[in-house]
């Protein structure tokens, strides 16, 4: 979702300048704000099941028996400790709405400066 503002590319009522990612996604201006919070909201929510799979998620065995170790040992690497654990895919997901976030701060930045520069340019050709 890496908003570029499409200068002079502008759809819909009013000639409304939206953003455009590399793939044609076009972003209303009014939407960033929400959309930012509700991918923030759940980044929040990832962190927070993180937090808690950090602490608790990993099992040990409940006997000392071979069949009880051996299935703490599978869940734990299908949980925690493999590269296709979920717990790892989790963190995969975490780092999109991280990304997403970011790129969403960078679309509202870039949203604010063309205001900026249009709000100037009004006042130019206003002479005053």
């Amino acid at each position: 979702m890496a908003g570029k503002i499409g200068g002079g590319h502008g759809h819909g009522s009013g000639g409304a300048q939206h953003a455009v990612s590399g793939d044609g996604l076009r972003i209303d201006p009014e939407a960033v704000p929400a959309l930012r919070s509700a991918f923030a909201d759940a980044l929040s929510r990832v962190d927070e099941q993180l937090r808690l799979a950090n602490q608790e998620l990993r099992v040990t065995a409940w006997a000392k028996d071979p069949v009880s170790q051996d299935a703490a040992v599978l869940f734990n690497d299908r949980s925690v400790d493999t590269a296709a654990s979920a717990i790892d895919s989790l963190r995969a997901y975490r780092e999109q709405l991280t990304v997403a976030v970011a790129n969403l701060d960078k679309t509202a930045q870039q949203y604010h400066a063309v205001d900026r520069g249009n709000e100037s340019g009004v006042k130019k050709g206003d002479g005053g």
